[in-house]
């Protein structure tokens, strides 16, 4: 029996290769753009959950809440690890750590720079690491230690054992090998290759880790027993600052508990200072699932509506055969094995094409997607279990109607499969449903894209070189300006300073100043670093009032400052100029027009610049240079910096090469993509309503030949027919626009820089919808509308 179904299928398929081919290869398209969503998805979705305490493991941060702002870190006090450990018996363990991204050296060979972490033994204890050499749990015990990834290790050392070697950090301080580890997963908030010993900040830096509860620079990490109540631990946790900081300038700062595994997700708005790593949007992640579940309905319906095409074309077949004596459930039977033989072959053909476009895919998105990876094979067996349960009730729903019908209603062609418009109108808006929020999600993906790449930064980005240096000395501080008037006298190099901190390089100070007429407990958080006379010309900013610091006013040294323009909105200033700061020892000279600090994707927070350029750590030195030869250029400046300070390497980098920590590019790849799938989605629910309105009008012969008779006209019947689809279409626009608009405004909240919305973006999209319709079924129409009613009648 098995085998004389196969054997009509064959010859079914022989029969009417076109629909055949044509409905397998839709199915095969469909689902592979929903495997390689798919994919993605579980990638994104499977961020840092390789740790075994994944479902305990939690990062605090900390949130600083003035009368105007509230603002989240992720940095913490360095005390925090070891205070929540002893005070919390809900604290099985915890451990501080922070970014580092130091020059290493073997010998005198100098490699670049390679992201690390600082962290101790208990980082190694609660986070998922697979040694290969050394002791995993007390690598990192002694001072001046450093553990390698394997790749790094054989980068290091090719052809001898890395451990026991020694390595250089900044060509000054020597740290010994005492562990190798399995590459660390890409798939981790943490984004590192080495970890030195937290117990060697003291030699490495000059000064201990600050011991100071005002002093925030390392990200904390805290693994829960397996019974605490979450939300009794947090509340406990929220206020532990407030006992060892007194809040004197009247903001708070209270402490939050985020799992680990929403931290590559849901922290686009909380600002890195201690650890570095790419991040995404969950909204991203939430369009590929909603775009993959209407691929998947589609292709679905589209699915159902050829197979049912195909069978009402078939309907003296199925008569004779009920004629013979063919029961339902062998014609039922039949039907199902040509929808399995179908499916497996979509299933087969998406496979393939699946293995194809999977590398270029995974370039594109910037992920290393494999077919392989840790539960695999329940993923796959889950698609295809879907994807063959879809194909026999995409096969049932047409063969249950066609299969219990009489045999005089095929023998009359009077089939309830032909009765059903109500329900050929209904896939037919619900297609034009789906089809108008992917066409806006596109459009307005891409409008957010462009908006983004040519957004005024509020400082020219372009030719400007940028790098931290080394300065704890007032010796080292004056080199910078040998190095300064040096520099200048090269035609290439435009201007050159020396700062506290600058866009997109992070540092300065975060401070809370009284403002004048504000109350003793009034106060504001602000950005604030010192910076020189040459800042505003490197960075080509804007003045929108007042002035910049001038050698011609030498009170700017220490009683001046210049804000942004979100500083004095914050506070209510129409006209900052000459209002004070800090019990009036600081006066407003001049207002800078905002400018990104951190990323597009966060609000400009209140900031202030001072002349007072005290002797830090390190110091930020910008240098904007000519277009021309800017390779030689850095070449050049790298040169001169690394001969002046010997004991530190020094290395330049273009700002527009790092910016916004390569986020923007790798969002903008992963929003093509989403636009491509989009795109598929479209062009399958152009193809489910090409076959409906043909199946359709099939159905409508009949009438049409009679209206014709009767004297109708060609144009007259197209525009009779063109009105009622025009007419499902306003239902499904108007219906379909509550859901666009919801979309739209959720995608919004994701940046804290969104393109908008307006009436012409729906206008625009409503047009593009109605054109790809009219283009659709115009011909189509057109074409019924022309034949001759004899051809009609004759068929009946």
């Amino acid at each position: 029996m098995l085998k004389l179904n196969f054997l009509l299928v064959l010859r079914q398929i022989k029969k009417d290769k076109k629909s055949f081919f044509i409905n397998l290869i839709g199915s095969a398209v469909g689902l592979t753009a929903i495997i390689l969503m798919s994919l993605y998805i579980h990638y994104e979705d499977s961020y840092d959950k390789f740790n075994e305490n994944v479902d305990r493991l939690y990062r605090i941060e900390r949130t600083v809440q003035d009368k105007v702002q509230n603002q989240t870190f992720d940095s913490t006090p360095y005390e925090l690890a070891e205070e929540v450990k002893s005070s919390f018996p809900e604290v099985i363990n915890s451990a501080s750590t922070a970014s580092i991204n130091s020059f290493l050296s073997i010998d005198d060979r100098l490699y670049p720079r390679e992201e690390g972490i600082m962290a101790n033994n208990n980082f190694l204890k609660m986070f998922s690491f697979k040694f290969v050499a050394g002791d995993s749990f007390n690598a990192l015990k002694k001072p001046m230690s450093i553990v390698l990834s394997e790749t790094l290790a054989s980068k290091f050392f090719p052809s001898e054992n890395a451990m026991g070697k020694v390595i250089k950090v900044n060509k000054k301080h020597n740290l010994t090998v005492t562990g190798i580890f399995k590459d660390y997963p890409k798939d981790s908030h943490i984004s590192m290759k080495y970890m030195v010993s937290y117990n060697s900040y003291e030699e490495l830096y000059g000064a201990k880790p600050e011991k100071n509860w005002n002093s925030n620079r390392s990200c904390t990490y805290v693994l829960l027993s397996k019974n605490t109540q979450l939300d009794l631990f947090s509340r406990k946790v929220k206020g532990l600052l407030s006992n060892h900081v007194d809040y004197v300038d009247g903001n708070k700062e209270f402490l939050s508990l985020r799992p680990i595994s929403d931290v590559y997700m849901k922290t686009l708005d909380v600002r890195n200072e201690a650890m570095a790593g790419l991040r995404n949007s969950i909204l991203v992640i939430y369009l590929f699932i909603l775009v993959a579940f209407f691929t998947a309905f589609v292709t679905t319906v589209n699915y159902i509506n050829l197979t049912t095409t195909q069978l009402a074309n078939r309907e003296l077949e199925i008569g004779i055969k009920k004629v013979l004596g063919i029961t339902k459930g062998q014609l039922r039977y039949q039907f199902v094995i040509e929808s399995l033989v179908m499916i497996i072959g979509a299933i087969l053909l998406s496979i393939v094409l699946v293995i194809i476009i999977l590398p270029a895919f995974s370039s594109l998105v910037g992920r290393d997607l494999s077919l392989v990876f840790n539960g695999s094979g329940a993923f796959f067996l889950k698609i295809f279990i879907a994807s063959i349960l879809l194909g026999i009730l995409g096969g049932l729903y047409p063969v249950v109607y066609l299969a219990s019908l009489k045999i005089s209603s095929f023998l009359q062609g009077n089939t309830s499969i032909k009765r059903r418009k109500y329900l050929r109108k209904g896939l037919v808006v619900f297609q034009l449903f789906i089809t108008i929020p992917l066409i806006f999600l596109s459009y307005n993906t891409i409008s957010q894209i462009n908006y983004l790449n040519e957004k005024d930064l509020g400082f020219k980005k372009d030719n400007l070189l940028m790098s931290w240096v080394k300065t704890p000395t007032n010796k080292d501080v004056e080199r910078l300006k040998v190095i300064k008037n040096k520099l200048l006298q090269n035609p290439n190099i435009l201007s050159y300073s020396i700062s506290e901190g600058a866009p997109f390089l992070g540092a300065g100070e975060e401070k809370s100043l009284g403002w004048e007429n504000s109350s003793n407990n009034d106060k504001i958080r602000i950005s604030s670093y010192g910076v020189d006379y040459d800042f505003i010309n490197t960075f080509k900013m804007n003045l929108v009032k007042g002035r910049w610091f001038s050698k011609d006013h030498p009170t700017d040294l220490e009683n001046s400052c210049i804000i942004n323009e979100v500083t004095a909105q914050r506070l209510g200033w129409k006209d900052p100029i000459g209002k004070t700061f800090d019990n009036r020892r600081l006066k407003v000279i001049g207002v800078v027009k905002d400018f990104h600090q951190n990323s597009l994707f966060q609000e400009i927070s209140p900031l202030m610049f001072t002349m007072n350029l005290k002797n830090e750590a390190y110091m930020a030195v910008s240098i904007k240079v000519n277009s021309n030869n800017k390779t030689e250029t850095k070449n050049a400046i790298n040169k001169v910096f690394n001969s002046h300070f010997i004991d530190t390497p020094i290395e330049f980098g273009f700002l527009e090469d790092g910016f916004d920590e390569g986020y923007m590019s790798a969002l903008e790849n992963v929003m093509k993509i989403f636009v491509l799938f989009s795109i598929i989605s479209i062009i399958m629910v152009i193809i489910g309503l090409y076959s409906l309105i043909s199946f359709s009008l099939k159905m409508q012969k009949k009438t049409i030949a009679i209206r014709k008779v009767l004297g109708a006209s060609t144009k007259g019947l197209f525009v009779f027919i063109l009105k009622e689809y025009i007419i499902l279409y306003i239902i499904a626009a108007l219906s379909s626009l509550v859901l666009t608009y919801m979309l739209i405004m959720e995608l919004a909240k994701s940046s804290a820089n969104s393109v908008g919305v307006g009436i012409l973006d729906f206008a625009m999209v409503i047009s593009i919808t109605l054109f790809i319709v009219l283009v659709t079924i115009s011909g189509k129409i057109w074409t019924a509308s022309k034949e001759s009613p004899i051809d009609a009648i004759s068929i009946e």
